[in-house]
């Protein structure tokens, strides 16, 4: 199936590498011939170098024949001028990206709006939610949710004083069922097995029933605090939907904005945000502003550089939880390497979102990249013809690098084990190192 993405940023280079193997036939369309080089080097990809909104170039890049176009540049109306365009051809799905919030809102409230659009998406509004539900669960690095909420996956660091510090995991013995489906160690990602010893500063990727995570997480030593205080830097579209966000939640919310414009438009449409006019370098300001007492400290803005630096100097006031957003991938191992609590990046988040849009409907439910996008975890549905249906986990032969985390049958969440039995309808989480993703779907769907 032929589908062609417009803009080979991160967000279309991720979207295309997973597409490229789960075998669709993908087209790229890039503007910036340096960036089409890069994709031809490292994806087995046709690419054409243009404006990907002209007819002339989609039917080149064979639009009749596609299923989906996926429209990811820096241009909101480039994206969703192609979208349009590719609708009067017959595409099946379109997606654009448009980081201008007026676009999006007129969108929820007249479905509409721009026709030929199948599904719109925002980055910032995203990006918003994506750290919301990190203060929610502050002492995690990642939240996930599968099987209707009812499952939850959290990227957990264990803490010297651990009690599960120097065990082997299969002497872990908790009254809740779990699975620890992966640990990070020194940036390497085990599959853990039985042997295998969880130590001080290792990062695990931990399976429960949402409902009894907490539990989970006290046993594990990562007791979850209750988070009162936010204060958040950056009064852009990024920072106004979280603060919204938080609003409804009823947390205690401070924005600070240097701009003096946007601190006024910030204070018309916020409720009980204190919007803050000032200078987030400025020690004294920050001080003055009781900025030692926060709970959690989130920078927004679009300067990586700049997020880094305020969530030092926070960090050095007695915050106790500092969320960093950045824009280049390669700086979020950076910053939690210099003590900042966690790195999020926009791109990777809007990427999950549009392959999940993406399988919507299919037997892969969700696709989701995680840790700094070195393991996939897919939720997909078991058919009746599935090879894997019907027969014990014990007796498959999963590629190595891989795992089944979850069962969810009937509105029953099932945490595995050797005896249990895949059946028909079941949907399950699968985690895998990128290296063996695609071969492991094989394995399950045939």
């Amino acid at each position: 199936m032929r589908v062609i993405i417009i803009g080979a940023g991160k967000i279309g280079f991720n979207i295309a590498k997973i597409l490229v193997e789960e075998n669709y036939d993908v087209v790229i369309i890039e503007k910036q011939e340096e960036r089409a080089k890069n994709v031809q080097e490292y994806l087995d990809v046709e690419v054409f170098i243009g404006n990907g909104a002209t007819r002339s170039l989609l039917e080149k890049a064979g639009v009749e024949e596609a299923v989906l176009l996926v429209a990811v540049t820096e241009s909101d109306e480039v994206n969703m001028i192609a979208c349009m365009v590719g609708k009067t051809y017959g595409v099946e799905k379109t997606i654009a990206r448009v980081r201008n919030p007026e676009y999006a809102h007129e969108s929820r409230k007249r479905k509409d709006t721009f026709p030929g659009i199948d599904f719109l998406i925002n980055p910032e509004l995203v990006t918003a939610k994506e750290v919301a539900k990190l203060i929610d669960v502050p002492e995690a690095l990642d939240v996930v949710y599968y099987a209707e909420g009812k499952i939850q996956l959290l990227e957990l660091k264990i803490p010297e004083a651990a009690p599960v510090a120097h065990q082997q995991v299969k002497e872990l013995k908790f009254d809740y069922p779990f699975l620890i489906v992966a640990i990070v160690r020194k940036k390497r990602i085990i599959i853990p097995r039985g042997d295998d010893v969880i130590y001080p500063e290792d990062i695990i990727f931990v399976l429960a029933k949402t409902k009894e995570m907490i539990e989970v997480e006290r046993l594990l030593g990562t007791e979850r605090k209750r988070v009162e205080r936010v204060m958040i830097f950056g009064g852009n579209y990024a920072g106004y939907h979280l603060a919204k966000i938080l609003e409804n939640k009823r947390y205690s919310v401070k924005i600070i904005e240097k701009e003096y414009n946007k601190c006024v438009e910030l204070a018309k449409n916020l409720d009980s945000t204190m919007v803050l006019y000032g200078d987030a370098t400025d020690i004294d300001f920050l001080t003055n502003e009781g900025t030692g007492n926060v709970d959690v400290f989130v920078c927004l803005t679009d300067d990586d550089k700049l997020n880094l630096l305020v969530s030092l100097i926070v960090k050095n006031l007695g915050v106790q939880r500092t969320i960093a957003q950045v824009r280049r991938s390669d700086y979020v191992s950076l910053l939690e390497n210099v003590g900042i609590d966690v790195g999020i990046s926009p791109r990777t988040l809007t990427a999950n979102k549009i392959l999940r849009f993406i399988h919507k409907g299919d037997d892969i439910l969700s696709v989701t990249l995680l840790s700094n996008e070195n393991a996939e975890m897919t939720e997909l549905l078991i058919s009746k013809d599935s090879p894997v249906a019907n027969k014990k986990l014990k007796n498959l032969n999963f590629p190595h690098g891989s795992l089944i985390g979850s069962i969810y049958r009937k509105n029953q969440v099932i945490i595995p084990k050797g005896d249990d039995i895949l059946k028909p309808g079941d949907s399950v989480t699968v985690f895998a190192l990128p290296e063996v993703a695609v071969k492991t779907l094989n394995y399950i769907t045939g």
